[in-house]
């Protein structure tokens, strides 16, 4: 800064304020400060003004492993890149929650917690200075609010959906566990079958991605080979329904001409799998989105401190009928 103020011929205090965007500098002389910091290629170092000010001008990401995650981190970079923010992402394995320290180490003005375990909610809790948090697709806690996609409203409609074909039961794939995103969608689909009077099979047990669903309707298709009928399939997310899908074109049964098969996410690839899945939009991105900016506000003393405090407001679950349910 003192380069720059001499090759202007200004003081230093005279560059730090253009640098700020401070008003009170003729016009003349802050077009010569900026000359002078584009032939120097000066640039504010960062991590100083941070120790001065407090505020670095950056927002963390605690990202846990989950179906929707990288659509939630999507609308999460797109709100903090809009407010003039620099977003960090570090990821936390369900067994090391100490994984977020790297990030909680650094100078960050506010926190997402993005499907977190309850080892990580209980590490945030423990510290002694928590910075401003915000839970996404997580239970509300003492550190700030949460907000999640309509899990709960997504299986129950789906389930609403598969029983209205005429199915008198459906079976569920589970999602990860542990995680607030598989108990909420498993609430939804006992919920939905509890309204129907209709039989509550036992979950099979599954988690995420393709190789777990494979898994899963390998199970599933043991189950039939052992009597069991099972004609519609619930499973926790997209990625697991992939795997359903593919068990079930390994060995059989035919979707949707025996079996019907339903996801949950509406991930972008659901519309173009042989058959298109059947499932619901949580508009997971746009939850993302709205956390983002929660936490924003509450950075800028505009919001809710606790977790009490209002949440933003998320739409509800979209259903998408397709060919996996006999939907041309």
């Amino acid at each position: 800064m003192i380069d720059v103020a001499r090759l202007a011929g200004v003081s230093h205090q005279t560059v730090s304020r253009v640098v700020n965007g401070h008003p009170g500098v003729r016009p003349e002389t802050a077009e010569r400060v900026r000359a002078a910091i584009a032939r120097l290629g000066y640039r504010p170092n960062a991590t100083a003004r941070a120790l001065v000010t407090r505020r670095s001008g950056l927002i963390g990401a605690l990202l846990a492993p989950g179906p929707d995650t990288d659509l939630l981190l999507a609308g999460i970079e797109a709100a903090v890149r809009t407010a003039g923010r620099t977003l960090l992402v570090t990821a936390v394995p369900p067994d090391d929650p100490a994984a977020a320290e790297r990030l909680l180490d650094r100078v960050v003005d506010g926190c997402l917690a993005v499907a977190p375990p309850p080892a990580l909610l209980d590490l945030l809790g423990a510290l002694a200075d928590p910075p401003p948090t915000v839970v996404v697709d997580g239970p509300a806690t003492p550190l700030g609010p949460a907000v999640a996609p309509d899990h709960r409203g997504a299986a129950r409609a789906l389930t609403r959906h598969l029983l209205g074909l005429g199915h008198r039961t459906v079976h569920h794939v589970a999602g990860i566990p542990g995680s607030h995103s598989a108990a909420e969608r498993e609430a939804g689909w006992r919920a939905a079958l509890a309204e129907a009077g209709a039989a509550v099979p036992v979950p099979v047990p599954g988690g995420t991605g393709p190789a777990a669903g494979r898994a899963a309707g390998r199970l599933i298709t043991a189950r039939r080979a052992s009597g069991e009928d099972v004609t519609a399939v619930l499973a926790a997310d997209d990625t697991l329904a992939l795997g359903v899908l593919r068990a079930f074109a390994d060995t059989g049964p035919a979707v949707p001409g025996r079996v019907h098969v339903a996801g949950i996410g509406d991930r972008p690839e659901a519309a173009h799998l042989v058959p298109s899945l059947t499932t619901a939009d949580t508009a997971a991105r746009t939850v993302g989105e709205r956390a983002a900016r929660l936490l924003l506000e509450r950075l800028e003393g505009r919001g809710g401190t606790a977790a009490g405090a209002p949440a933003a407001q998320v739409p509800a679950a979209t259903l998408r009928p397709r060919a996996s349910t006999g939907h041309w």
